[in-house]
């Protein structure tokens, strides 16, 4: 389903995923009561279209958003967008992962002295996670292991203090190096296509939900085991002119 909207300036925290064929009705990403996700999809499936939505709609809503795509298949179309960033070199993703955590330290801090000094909202999108875990490891990078082992600190304290994390999660290793207990209370999952049984029961989806057709997606959020939605699409031009209408000039 290709979607064009508006995001509403009175509900930030809903991010539009798509649709419930049964109801008809819009089904949204919560940041107030899901404030992380993951993605279980192979290539193709619409992993870059959602993390364009996400991004774009975070921005379009007075926050900021980086987007981490080691693969580099494109631009991402939203370089040139205020308020989105991207990193693709290896250097850069250590950098953009450590200025996320340090910055979470820094939040803290501010809200100590007054919830009204909380920054407005980062995301923290990371489309192919497996391909730089497999990397860093093949390569014996401890610089890159570290600074993705620091995901972790995002996924247990971001929520309090507005900066979430996107990843795509596309093997049970991955899920299991971010803890799979964490990953499975703490993120919402949209589970594209097929995923392995072993996967699935990781990220806290029922196994024996029907795998939907191209354009659906399963939905899983902490308070349940899931249901079948078809998604939102958009592309990063939509993307782009979200964003850009937003803009004062």
């Amino acid at each position: 389903m290709t979607t064009a909207y508006n995001p509403d300036p009175t509900r930030p925290h809903l991010v539009p995923l798509g649709i419930d064929p049964a109801t008809g009705t819009p089904v949204f990403l919560d940041w107030e009561k899901t404030p992380h996700l993951t993605i279980a999809a192979g290539p193709g499936m619409g992993t870059t279209s959602l993390i364009h939505l996400i991004a774009a709609h975070t921005v379009a809503t007075g926050g900021t958003a980086t987007i981490i795509d080691p693969h580099f298949v494109d631009p991402l179309g939203l370089d040139d967008v205020p308020g989105i960033d991207s990193a693709f070199e290896k250097d850069d993703i250590e950098d953009v992962i450590r200025s996320y955590v340090g910055e979470l330290r820094d939040r803290f801090t501010a809200v100590r002295k007054g919830p009204e000094l909380i920054a407005p909202r980062r995301v923290l999108a990371v489309d192919g996670l497996a391909t730089l875990w497999h990397a860093a490891k093949e390569e014996n990078d401890h610089r890159l292991l570290w600074a993705l082992t620091d995901l972790k600190q995002i996924l247990l304290a971001g929520r309090a203090v507005g900066v979430h994390l996107v990843t795509d999660i596309d093997a049970a290793t991955v899920v299991q190096q971010l803890g799979a207990e964490l990953v499975k209370s703490a993120t919402g999952t949209l589970t594209i296509g097929r995923a392995d049984h072993d996967l699935a029961r990781l990220l806290g989806t029922d196994p024996l939900l029907a795998r939907p057709a191209a354009g659906a997606a399963i939905w899983r959020t902490p308070a349940d085991q899931g249901r079948q939605l078809d998604l939102a699409y958009v592309t990063a031009e939509q993307a782009r002119q979200l964003v850009l209408a937003t803009l004062p000039y």
